[in-house]
């Protein structure tokens, strides 16, 4: 995975962080806009931060700050030869109102945390999921981006609890109309 790929952390989230069913096109070019950005070689640093959307495919994350944790090539000195020495992502961290959509979900948190090599997701904070008119909400979400696996958590479980994990589904509305014309038909009960 190249440096700027690892970038595509955000599909993480984006496709599959939300536990979205469509994946995102992870070979897509990587949009980033932010009000600042600053490279750190020496540590494999690169933090964005300000208003930081990034967009590839159709997904989408806006965030406050975006950090970028890369591994540091073997053998890589200091030096002239800094610029160099980083290697591909290890981790991208997203915090400050991170908001994650993808073109049927999205899905908000306070904090998201992305590990390339496990393709694990965490978001967390007051966690909201969309899906249409489904909506689910709790203080934790993680999700393995390759096998779609989801897990959505209370910090505060009990019935008593007021941040249980809650979630809301609607009924497919397209089951309700093909039902209604078979339903007509049927005879009107005796009185």
């Amino acid at each position: 995975m190249k440096r700027w790929t690892a970038a595509a952390a955000t599909a993480l989230i984006l496709a599959g962080g939300s536990a979205h069913a469509r994946q995102s096109d992870s070979s897509a070019p990587i949009d980033v806009s932010a009000d600042n950005q600053e490279t750190i070689n020496s540590k494999c640093i690169t933090i964005f931060t300000g208003n930081v959307e990034i967009l590839q495919d159709r997904s989408r994350l806006r965030a406050q700050k975006v950090t970028i944790y890369s591994a540091r090539k073997s053998g890589a000195g200091a030096g002239a030869d800094a610029a160099n020495a980083c290697g591909s992502a290890q981790r991208m961290e997203a915090e400050g109102g991170v908001y994650l959509a993808s073109e049927q979900q999205y899905s908000r948190g306070d904090r998201a945390v992305y590990t390339f090599d496990n393709n694990i997701a965490v978001v967390t904070g007051d966690v909201v999921l969309v899906k249409g008119k489904d909506v689910a909400r709790g203080d934790k979400l993680t999700v393995n981006t390759k096998t779609n696996d989801a897990k959505l958590e209370s910090s505060t479980p009990g019935r008593a609890s007021k941040r249980r994990v809650r979630a809301v589904f609607y009924q497919d509305d397209s089951k309700k109309t093909a039902d209604a014309p078979a339903a007509a038909e049927q005879p009107a009960a005796p009185r």
